[in-house]
């Protein structure tokens, strides 16, 4: 039983560093995020100008919507595919059940048939 409690506590361990390390990134993320998103606003709102001399402003305005959108499709392609790599993600509750099932079947001997 010792060995059971220890592979549990093992996987607990395991789940809440992945978890910490998941939570770490989020908040690297949410402090350099509005930076950004303000950054970028300006950015393309200095070039829906500077396409305006050119194409006028409903084209201009058009073909940077449509570049936003591009952009921003290919980045949730891209975040999704690595939120399901995402190593908290793959450990699901069926597989610590396997491992203590492992645990169990190879601490627990089944008794032997005695003959009388």
């Amino acid at each position: 039983m010792d060995l059971v409690s220890a592979q549990i506590r093992l996987a607990r361990l395991e789940v809440s560093a992945d978890l910490r390390h998941a939570l770490k990134r989020l908040a690297r993320l949410a402090l350099f995020l509005p930076p950004l998103v303000v950054g970028y606003a300006f950015a393309m709102a200095a070039l829906a100008s500077w396409l305006g001399t050119r194409w006028g402003h409903p084209i201009a305005l058009g073909a940077v919507a449509a570049l936003q959108l591009v952009v921003a499709g290919v980045g949730i392609l891209w975040s999704l595919s690595a939120l399901r790599r995402a190593r908290l993600l793959e450990r699901t509750g069926t597989e610590l059940a396997d491992g203590v099932q492992r645990t169990l079947a190879t601490v627990i001997v089944p008794k032997r048939a005695t003959h009388v």
